[in-house]
């Protein structure tokens, strides 16, 4: 390879790049998308915030907070007016009113009556367990007997206590359609030089396909790196290890690169390198929207090469996954840049050499 031919190739993507509109846009979106990072919920709410109305100052309402600890944090208030202003405005998910012959009816025997106040869009989950544990409690007042669990389980890894919030869980998503996003960037250069012939005149210099290819992944990389790093300082996130965490961004900036070399060489215009971009695109980004819907599961999602990828760096990100940490996904990664790079220049070299 020639490194005077590939520096050249280099500058002048790059300004390419710089002066096209279109991509210009396509570096900043996501970067600028980022931003909704900050209106994400920065916390993650392991208890139900209950509005409480005790209208006859039950001797009984510490009985009730024992089941409510680690599950139901009760606030009190003077009328039931109050408890239902609160919770109209949605500043408690429920509200509770206990009513004044609450603990006469206990004494007496009988099954006591309280009242559930919610908002009309309180998920039914949501509602089902708060009435659970508020039945439970009364059935431990009025029969003695308290509910008991042998023996438990937890399947998988403990997160109680620790899990993430939706604004951390959705940094590898702008990550990862930032780094998909230079696919699109480099196939474009590539459509765009072969329309204006520029690519036929650079290859009848001294310069090879192999450089050609060469400085188009490096000018891909190299902004996939600045890209990803700017997100990275805007959300405030560049954290965990730091080897990883580069090892992770610079695996995926030349699966994106790779993955734009090989489409950039499947059409002679830009309309039908936008029909063969966009669809890897949406397929390479759906792993990272499942950040956002952790029930939901999708057959077959780890054939996507992504998934990989977006594993590693929330493990990195969020875990504190170390190199080693994460090198099975990591791994796996580098086994389809190799593959999808070799493929590129196999069909770039095919094309115009």
């Amino acid at each position: 390879m020639n490194a005077r031919c590939i520096r050249a190739i280099i500058k002048k993507d790059t300004l390419m790049a710089i002066r096209n509109n279109l991509l210009l846009i396509a570096l900043f979106g996501g970067v600028l998308f980022s931003l909704i990072y900050y209106a994400l919920p920065s916390d993650v709410g392991e208890s139900y915030e209950l509005a409480l109305f005790d209208e006859g100052s039950s001797e009984y309402l510490e009985i009730l907070s024992i089941f409510g600890a680690g599950g139901l944090d009760i606030d009190d208030f003077d009328s039931l007016e109050e408890l239902t202003v609160a919770i109209e405005n949605g500043d408690y998910v429920a509200g509770i009113y206990m009513p004044d012959n609450f603990d006469q009816d206990i004494k007496s025997g009988n099954v006591p009556t309280i009242s559930l106040y919610y908002k009309y869009d309180l998920p039914e989950s949501v509602r089902m367990s708060i009435e659970y544990i508020l039945e439970s409690s009364l059935e431990y007042l009025v029969l003695g007997i308290e509910p008991v669990i042998n023996s438990y389980e937890v399947l998988g890894e403990d997160m109680a206590g620790r899990q993430l919030p939706l604004r951390e869980l959705s940094l590898p998503f702008y990550i990862i359609m930032a780094l998909m996003m230079e696919m699109w960037t480099i196939s474009t250069l590539i459509v765009e030089e072969n329309a204006l012939n520029t690519l036929k005149a650079v290859l009848v210099t001294p310069a090879t396909p192999s450089d050609v290819i060469t400085a188009k992944g490096v000018v891909g990389i190299g902004y996939s790196l600045i890209v990803v790093t700017v997100i990275l300082l805007i959300t405030q996130s560049l954290r965990g290890d730091a080897a990883a965490l580069f090892v992770c961004v610079l695996l995926g900036a030349i699966l994106s690169v790779s993955l734009g070399l090989f489409l950039g060489s499947l059409t002679k215009n830009i309309t039908g390198s936008y029909i063969y971009v966009t669809v890897p695109y949406l397929v390479l980004v759906i792993p990272g929207l499942l950040l956002f819907f952790q029930d939901v599961s999708i057959p077959y999602i780890k054939i996507i090469p992504s998934y990989y990828l977006i594993n590693a760096l929330n493990d990195i990100l969020n875990m504190g996954a170390s190199l080693a940490g994460a090198a099975k996904d990591l791994l796996i990664v580098a086994v389809f840049d190799i593959v999808f790079f070799a493929l590129g220049i196999f069909t770039l070299r095919r094309r115009y050499s």
